[in-house]
């Protein structure tokens, strides 16, 4: 199945989910870690939620291999109740994870070292 492209775009040393940034505010003071899990985290529901947060995530994929293969990636995918989130961060040497459990994440990129 084919998915909707998702640009990625980097402003300010962060790499963001394009259709995300415009509308995100009040993150400026987290580490680049928790701005990139707050402005690319998307809330889903609805009959369709798994097929759509598995598209965004194949989207985010896809964009991250082909546009940002100098960066290593954690995307994460957790359903609570009627709604799935997704969000990704760029994984960055010395800066601690958005979360470092044993399950709930992909990793792309994954040959490629944190960023400084």
């Amino acid at each position: 199945m084919r998915h909707k492209q998702r640009l990625l775009i980097q402003v300010g040393g962060c790499i963001y989910d394009a259709e995300s940034y415009p509308h995100s505010h009040g993150f400026e003071s987290l580490d680049p870690v928790g701005r990139e899990a707050f402005v690319n985290h998307i809330h889903i529901s609805g009959a369709d939620r798994e097929r759509e947060a598995d598209g965004i995530i194949e989207a985010w994929r896809s964009s991250m291999v082909s546009d940002w293969p100098g960066y290593a990636f954690r995307i994460y995918r957790h359903a609570i109740d009627d709604e799935i989130i997704v969000r990704f961060h760029v994984v960055r040497r010395g800066v601690p994870n958005w979360y470092e459990g044993p399950e709930g994440h992909i990793v792309v990129n994954d040959n490629v070292a944190s960023v400084a």
